[in-house]
């Protein structure tokens, strides 16, 4: 088993539960540090897995590898491929941790914009969202993790920097689909720049057609790992775990 994708997960159980609230800024900067020294090999993923002309099976624009999830949080591993791109896409009231474990990427970030003390709000169908633009980042594998809240950055676009394929491992909490109260089940959104004047907009789209995810499966030794940690943490009932 791997003993640093064990404390990447250990740490995020204990970032995320809302008993240790008091100390959560702590508890973030260390998952962030631990998971800046994740790479591909404490996931048991062979080097293959980034490598098309192993098969000459067509493959998706994307392929999604499932790794945990439970209501505080979920991980997962993404491939882009070639010339390909995750929409600009939204986080709504979440916290996230992208770190890429193979090629580059290029990221660009929004904020929405927000006074300090303006409240944070779940609109369930925006329209326009002002905005602005963060500085663009590369993410290699040599490079820290990128890290968006509920405040800041929580709107990106992820695209392929590199020929061959890029990779990256996420931490999103609170995961996509779960529940909020009054509002109900939490959504991904998708946008596209627009400019009115000086005012930078994000205008709100259907799902793009050219972007659609193939599954990879997710090694044994991490799925191990997973319920250990999961045991660890909820006890002997891990009915939650996904």
């Amino acid at each position: 088993m791997t003993s640093h994708f064990m404390s990447v997960l250990r740490q995020a159980f204990k970032t995320f539960d809302r008993a240790n609230l008091a100390s959560f800024n702590a508890n973030l900067q260390h998952l962030k540090q631990l998971t800046d020294e994740l790479t591909y090999r404490d996931l048991h993923i062979k080097e293959e897995l980034f490598r098309d002309d192993v098969t000459n099976v067509a493959r998706a624009p994307c392929s999604y590898m499932h790794i945990f999830e439970d209501e505080r949080f979920s991980m997962s591993l993404f491939i882009v491929r070639g010339n390909n791109s995750i929409p600009l896409h939204d986080h709504p009231m979440m916290y996230g941790l992208l770190r890429c474990i193979w090629g580059k990427l290029h990221v660009q970030s929004y904020s929405q914009q927000l006074a300090t003390d303006e409240p944070l709000l779940y609109d369930m169908n925006p329209t326009l969202v002002k905005v602005t633009a963060e500085e663009p980042s590369l993410v290699t594998a040599d490079t820290s993790s990128a890290l968006l809240t509920p405040r800041k950055r929580n709107y990106h676009q992820i695209t392929h920097a590199g020929s061959g394929i890029a990779a990256f491992f996420d931490i999103l909490s609170p995961p996509y689909d779960a529940n909020m109260p009054i509002y109900g089940p939490r959504r991904c959104r998708f946008y596209r720049p627009k400019s009115d004047g000086d005012q930078l907009q994000l205008q709100c789209i259907p799902s793009p057609a050219s972007y659609y995810c193939d599954w990879t499966q997710t090694p044994d030794s991490v799925l191990q790992c997973v319920f250990m940690c999961a045991t660890e943490a909820y006890g002997a009932n891990v009915t939650d775990v996904q």
